[in-house]
């Protein structure tokens, strides 16, 4: 990203809060304020990219560098920032502990500069923040090294010393707990739920080593813990498990809130879990109370929010889209549209594939087949970006439905051919899903006949049921239920009045 590109978005990802900081910290400052007026120019008015902004700078600021009052802007803001991070940050708070000890040796406070490293000790030690820990027990024994071991004997010396010594062993049989961990979430993200026995005994052996590591017990060693097992248990399907897991971490959140306040992303996967859990179980009324729930969070600044917006958009349209209700969804989707694709650019790509994805579920539920086909392809026209991700196989499924919609069967024959190309061969049964859709698509047209068309439901919700059954192929149906379109097809029915009959019967 250009530096420039780098620039706007920090502006516009700041708070109130800190553009107030911002005011203050600059009035404090002397000499030339180009860079304020720059900032000023920023935050009123919304450019369509850098040239605009360096263009509109220059003719209302003749004489001033755009490129020297960027670069200053860019460096005060990141100030700014820092400072106000080192008010109210635990972690930060702690490291300046540190320095300050630093600080105070040098001027030959030796006393005050061992007093505040053992602050920052006991301080670290109840967060079991070890890293910090491990350097401040590393910078209390330098200091007491130069001044040649003041009143300190040999054993205790040594007992220092093993002290690191098993701080440093922790910190590794730690980071190799959480490396298990961050394998199975790239797992869960680039290869998906399991679909086979082959991806199920990959994760089988991931859980065993991973509970080979749980020698002990501390809050943080239970967090990594619990965080593996829950997505293990997305990533097998089983959502009873997932739900219950999740809530054990939302309790520990409230009784250890220390542990997510460095990895606010964290205390996201938690409540995106317990989401997913409840969706997939079909427990809608808990998923609405719990939506209520995450609508009081408290706004930690624009990537926070965005991502807030985006779980109350997916878990509130899914359930809107699960009981065809499509005119709820659109109402909702309309009036998320100007927040969340304001600041969707700061949402990963999978996040933002999940969204153009729901948008166009939405259109086609409501017979808009020309904007569900622009949704589609906001990622389909990247593909390069998007390939990689598990959703983009059920992108290139909703495509092809929209593409029957508007009665391209030729073309349709085409793509499907390239589809099963992609579908691994792991068993016959594998990818299921894909594979009847991908016949009843190629089929072309539906029969005028009205027995010919119930007969070939029955055969096409034959598979389904075996689909429905199998713990790999079930999975996909939670993101849309191609058995419902296919069965509104068929018997000339609204997809809308096929969901409602099945909400109806299934929901919790």
């Amino acid at each position: 990203m250009a530096k420039a590109d780098m620039l706007s978005r920090l502006v516009n990802t700041l708070t109130k809060a800190e553009k107030r900081y911002f005011r203050l910290y600059t009035a404090l400052q002397q000499g030339n304020k180009d860079y304020v007026n720059l900032f000023n120019l920023m935050e009123r008015q919304a450019f369509k990219n850098t040239a605009a902004i360096k263009e509109a700078f220059q003719q209302q600021y003749p004489g001033s560098n755009y490129e020297v009052s960027g670069k200053y802007l860019y460096k005060i803001l990141l100030d700014c920032l820092l400072h106000l991070r080192l008010q109210r940050d635990e972690t930060a708070i702690l490291t300046t502990g540190i320095l300050k000890s630093e600080i105070l040796f040098e001027r030959s406070l030796h006393e005050d500069a061992l007093k505040q490293l053992q602050r920052v000790q006991h301080q670290s030690a109840e967060r079991e923040n070890n890293i910090l820990l491990l350097w401040a027990k590393q910078q209390e024994i330098q200091l007491l090294n130069q001044l040649n071991f003041p009143e300190i004997t040999e054993a205790e010396l040594t007992g220092k010393q093993n002290n690191i010594h098993e701080i440093i062993q922790q910190l590794e049989h730690h980071h190799q707990h959480i490396s298990l961990y961050e394998v199975l979430r790239h797992r869960l993200l680039y290869q998906g739920m399991a679909r086979t026995a082959r991806h199920l005994d990959a994760l089988d052996k991931l859980a065993h080593e991973e509970a080979g590591m749980m020698t002990e017990d501390t809050p943080a060693i239970r967090k990594t813990h619990l965080l593996f097992q829950a997505h293990y248990a997305l990533s097998t399907g089983d959502y009873p498990a997932a739900l219950q897991l999740f809530h054990d971490l939302e309790i520990l959140l409230e009784t250890h809130p220390y542990l997510f306040e460095d990895t606010p992303a964290d205390h996201l996967l938690v409540v995106e879990g317990i989401l997913d859990s409840l969706r997939a179980g079909k427990r809608y009324k808990e998923l609405h109370s719990f939506l209520e729930k995450v609508r009081k969070f408290k706004n930690e600044g624009a990537y926070f929010e965005v991502m807030i917006q985006r779980l109350l958009f997916i878990y509130e349209l899914g359930s809107y889209i699960d009981s065809g209700n499509f005119s709820a969804a659109l109402t909702l989707q309309k009036q998320y549209a100007g927040t969340l694709q304001k600041n969707m650019y700061l949402l990963d790509i999978s996040k933002q594939a999940e969204i153009h994805l729901y948008q166009a579920l939405v259109y086609l539920g409501n017979d808009d087949i020309n904007r569900a086909h622009n949704s589609i392809d906001q990622v389909l026209q990247q593909s390069n970006l998007y390939s990689s991700l598990p959703i983009y196989r059920t992108f290139r499924l909703v495509h092809l439905l929209i593409q029957y919609e508007l009665g391209n069967y030729e073309y349709i024959r085409y793509e499907t051919r390239a589809f099963r190309r992609h579908l691994q061969p792991d068993s016959k049964r594998s990818y299921l899903l894909e594979r009847t859709v991908i016949k009843f698509l190629s089929g072309g047209e539906v029969p005028a006949v009205t027995t010919l068309r119930y007969g070939l439901w029955k055969k096409v919700n034959a598979s389904f049921d075996k689909i429905r059954a199998d713990k790999y192929e079930r999975q996909q149906l939670k993101l849309f239920d191609f058995s419902a379109w296919i069965e509104a097809k068929l018997k000339k029915k609204p997809l809308s009045e096929i969901l409602r009959e099945k909400f109806e019967r299934d929901t919790v």
